[in-house]
This record gives structure tokens, C-alpha cells and sequence, in this order.
């Protein structure tokens, strides 16, 4: 009998894009291949203290989710994959 697939692993390796984006995880400018889940962001605080808003994303190419922190008064940003990335 076959073993069931992994749920965390992605269905599809990441595109090129999402690739990019996670060596270049601080750009402000989301790809063209990001779709928005939801309008609202996520509006809470660390644990330090440090107000951060996040936004989610999902991948139109390969359904890669990516999460969006950004923290108050920084000037970069964090794009941060649901799950690792598989090169």
C-alpha cells in the first residue's frame, strides 16, 4: 500500500519567481505571481513589543503561501514562505 502524501509538502516545487523572492526576501514590491488572501492585515505585536502587520499571499504559478511582515517605523520589510522551499 502506497504512503499517504505529506499534507506540509507544497504540490508543486516554487516557480523561478518565488525562488527570487526568497533570495531577495526584503523588497517591498510583491511579483506579479502573488495574489492577495484577503484585504485586512493582521495587526498584532511581538513579543518585544514591536507593532507588525501581516499580509498573506498564495502564488497564482505554483501555490507557493507567502506571509508579508512588516514591522512599524522599518524601513524593510520580510516575505517569509508558510512552508520551506524545496531547490
Amino acid at each position: 500500500m502506497p504512503a499517504a502524501p505529506d499534507p506540509s509538502a507544497p504540490a508543486t516545487p516554487p516557480c523561478e519567481r518565488c525562488l527570487a523572492l526568497a533570495d531577495d526576501p526584503r523588497r517591498r514590491e510583491p511579483p506579479a505571481c502573488l495574489a492577495l488572501r484577503g484585504t485586512a492585515p493582521v495587526v498584532t505585536q511581538s513579543a518585544a513589543g514591536v507593532p507588525y502587520s501581516m499580509l498573506s499571499f498564495c502564488c497564482r504559478d505554483c501555490g507557493t503561501g507567502w506571509r508579508l511582515y512588516d514591522r512599524a517605523n522599518e524601513l524593510f520589510v520580510s516575505w517569509v514562505p508558510e512552508r520551506p522551499l524545496e531547490r
